[in-house]
């Protein structure tokens, strides 16, 4: 977002003494979630992931976006305790800091980072909310299905070719790593995939039949 970018260039003087940068390699985890909500942070390079992990083992990563964004500021803005959910790196990221009450300050001391900010948070939970209702009530085939179709990009094969290994899969869309293999298994043998080196591998024709198959 452009008036994110001249907001960071413009950040003031007094707020950037108290801004701590730092690089964070892939796979490094920035916040977790249950730990007490002391920062905010700004992204300004990279692309993390969010996910929900539950008693039972199980993960749902249910968000990724890329820099320029914040982390943190939902927490914040709701005077919650904790943080919601974990947010990881998926590529090298770098942060910039602050201190909860240092963002507090800023939000009251500047009215075009407030209206900014509300804007931020409303574009960042209106897809969640949207999507929400649907995708609680699908089932996991359903799930995979809409996950394949959004996963699938142009390629310089006959096929497209899916790097993500089951259990990223099934962080992903929140189901249990088992039923992800029995959907897999299953659209395989109807020849909707194909599995090529241990990974999901879709071609032309089968995309067409995948997107026929989620409007069923």
């Amino acid at each position: 977002m452009q008036q994110l970018y001249k907001l960071i260039d413009a950040i003031p003087e007094s707020i950037q003494r108290k801004l701590i940068k730092k690089n964070i390699s892939a796979g490094e985890t920035i916040l977790y979630k249950g730990e007490d909500v002391q920062h905010v942070y700004i992204l300004t390079k990279g692309i993390v992931s969010v996910s929900n992990e539950f008693k039972n083992g199980q993960r749902y990563t249910f968000a990724q976006f890329g820099a320029p964004s914040f982390i943190g500021e939902v927490e914040s803005l709701a005077e919650q305790p904790i943080y919601a959910a974990t947010v990881q790196a998926i590529t090298p990221c770098t942060t910039l800091s602050m201190s909860t009450s240092t963002f507090w300050h800023w939000l009251k001391s500047d009215t075009s980072f407030s209206l900014l900010m509300a804007q931020l948070v409303a574009t960042k939970m209106y897809p969640t909310s949207n999507n929400n209702g649907t995708i609680k009530f699908m089932s996991g085939k359903q799930k995979l299905l809409h996950y394949l179709i959004d996963q699938y990009l142009p390629y310089d094969k006959n096929y497209f070719t899916l790097t993500k290994n089951h259990q990223q899969i099934a962080d992903e869309i929140g189901v249990s790593i088992k039923t992800v293999s029995r959907c897999i298994q299953l659209l395989k043998s109807k020849g909707y995939i194909q599995i090529i080196h241990g990974k999901i591998s879709i071609t032309p024709a089968q995309i067409i039949i995948l997107h026929k198959l989620v409007r069923l």
